[in-house]
Formats: structure tokens, sequence, C-alpha cells
């Protein structure tokens, strides 16, 4: 089931990708809550800022997709 997070991601994703090419990113509420190196570190943080659970994503480097599970 997609939300408003995963839509965000979608519809920013070019941006995304420039700025956040191999990293991780929490998302919550479509605002980016902590960028990191590793998935657990994203998810971590995120946590710390909200009461939500973040959308966790990877960013993409050139010539690898972006996967939205």
């Amino acid at each position: 089931m997609r939300d408003k997070d995963h839509d965000w991601i979608i519809e920013h994703e070019k941006e995304l990708e420039d700025k956040y090419s191999g990293k991780y990113l929490a998302i919550i509420d479509e605002k980016i809550v902590a960028i990191e190196r590793t998935s657990l570190e994203a998810d971590r943080k995120g946590r710390e800022k909200s009461k939500k659970i973040p959308l966790v994503t990877y960013i993409p480097k050139k010539g690898e997709e972006l996967v939205l599970i």
C-alpha cells in the first residue's frame, strides 16, 4: 500500500538522486528527517525526531534503480 511519503519520493526522484545519491533517507510527512549511510542509522535517527515510524529508502546511484517496498 502506497502512502503520501511514497508518492512524495516518486515525485521528487530526480532531485533526491541529484542530492542524496548512495544515501539512505528517513522521511516523515513528506520531509527528510535523516540522511545516513545505512538504513538502520536512518531509521534510528528518524525515530528520534518523531513518534511516527519513518519511511526509510535508499537513493540509488546513477545506473541503479529506485525500489520502494
